[in-house]
């Protein structure tokens, strides 16, 4: 899968403690050895929303993302209980 970032996923994620940066970049590595969308571990589907998903990243925190083909765009990181009011 061909990987892109936002420029706000890229704030989002700068200056994390170092056990969140492990976890994001599992999952980034994870997202990028995938052929399928079925081979993203964690990955779950929003509703209402045909392109967006999230994964779940250390317990507490999402990635949003966007696929379309072949695509995957890194669009928001963040606390699950602030994650959802700004991604989509």
């Amino acid at each position: 899968m061909e990987l892109k970032y936002n420029g706000q996923f890229n704030r989002d994620i700068a200056h994390r403690n170092r056990e969140l940066s492990v976890a994001i970049k599992h999952a980034i590595l994870n997202v990028k050895k995938a052929s399928t969308i079925s081979q993203i571990q964690n990955l779950v589907k929003l509703k209402k929303y045909k392109v967006h998903y999230r994964i779940k990243v250390a317990d507490d925190y999402r990635i949003g993302i966007i696929i379309r083909g072949n695509k995957v765009w890194f669009a928001r990181f963040g606390h699950r209980s602030n994650f959802y009011k700004t991604f989509p």
